[in-house]
């Protein structure tokens, strides 16, 4: 009987030490995985290059905007207005169009400005998995719509600012 009670204490103290010892070991939290799934979206990189002609928009800078749409109607609603309609009213309709319509709700927007034969590093944009389209408007001085869809997945697009006339040449991966 003496030998039935030294293993139970030798069993209860093993088991007693097992319980300390998880309870005060470090706390592992779940393992968070982040593979990609295929066949579903994920962020990606837009190399974008601009070459800006010496006789760009008549020898004046040309502004240019290229925007990150990820909502279907807000992409319907871009692809009807112009150049001039984007930058109308020295930019304040562009402006209040970029208020109205947040990061939040579908809309990022990259601006910039350049002079005749300025040189322009090449940029790495970074595109969400939900952007659906990139939109590009180029401010010229002549009539004409000036604007461009872009494949947000394509590798590399380069934009060209020609004397009166802008154009896009996209890379797939």
């Amino acid at each position: 009987m003496r030998r039935g009670g030294t293993f139970s204490k030798a069993l209860l103290s093993a088991c007693a030490l097992a319980c300390v010892s998880l309870l005060t070991a470090c706390p592992k939290g779940p393992k968070v995985v982040t593979q990609h799934v295929p066949g579903t979206a994920k962020e990606t990189k837009l190399g974008v290059r601009v070459h800006v002609s010496q006789q760009a928009n008549g020898g004046n800078p040309v502004a240019l905007d290229l925007l990150l749409v990820s909502d279907k109607n807000l992409l319907k609603e871009l692809l009807k207005m112009t150049a001039t309609d984007w930058f109308a009213d020295g930019g304040a309709r562009r402006n209040q169009f970029i208020l109205d319509h947040p990061k939040e709700k579908g809309l990022v927007v990259r601006q910039w400005e350049w002079v005749p034969g300025q040189v322009i590093a090449p940029d790495n944009l970074t595109v969400p998995p939900d952007i659906k389209a990139a939109v590009v408007f180029a401010n010229y001085f002549n009539p004409g719509e000036h604007r461009a869809i872009i494949d947000p997945r394509a590798k590399d697009v380069l934009i060209e600012l020609g004397e009166d006339k802008l154009q896009v040449v996209t890379q797939k991966k």
